[in-house]
């Protein structure tokens, strides 16, 4: 197969692209020493303070937030709190991108979020 027919191919989606990572997203689980409550206001300062970050959504009801960075179309980040009983959260951190961006093996805004709650950020 020519380089050209296989770009051709692969650009209209009949190839499939070497690594693609179709559905997957960038994420980090995460648990901290904290009832529901007080691990939700930290993740929250985490995503002004460690991120800088505006948050879109602040649902206390569901457990879960979602913030960006401030430009249309860029990378969101969502994060959702499950208890694990009165002493622990788990916090599920993702990231996400608007449609026909492609898929991205790491984010940065993820990881910096994740680290900044394993370390303690707000204590």
């Amino acid at each position: 197969m020519t380089p050209f027919l296989r770009d051709l191919l692969e650009s209209i989606g009949l190839r499939k692209r070497k690594g693609s990572r179709i559905g997957l997203r960038p994420h980090r689980e995460v648990v901290v020493s904290l009832g529901l409550d007080a691990a939700y206001e930290r993740v929250l300062d985490a995503f002004v303070r460690i991120l800088g970050a505006n948050v879109y959504v602040d649902d206390r009801a569901t457990s879960s937030i979602e913030a960006g960075f401030g430009t249309v179309n860029q990378e969101r980040v969502r994060a959702s709190l499950r208890s694990d009983g009165a002493t622990h959260t788990r916090i599920h951190i993702e990231a996400y991108y608007p449609a026909g961006s492609g898929s991205r093996e790491r984010s940065l805004a993820v990881e910096a979020l994740a680290d900044a709650l394993e370390a303690g950020v707000g204590d």
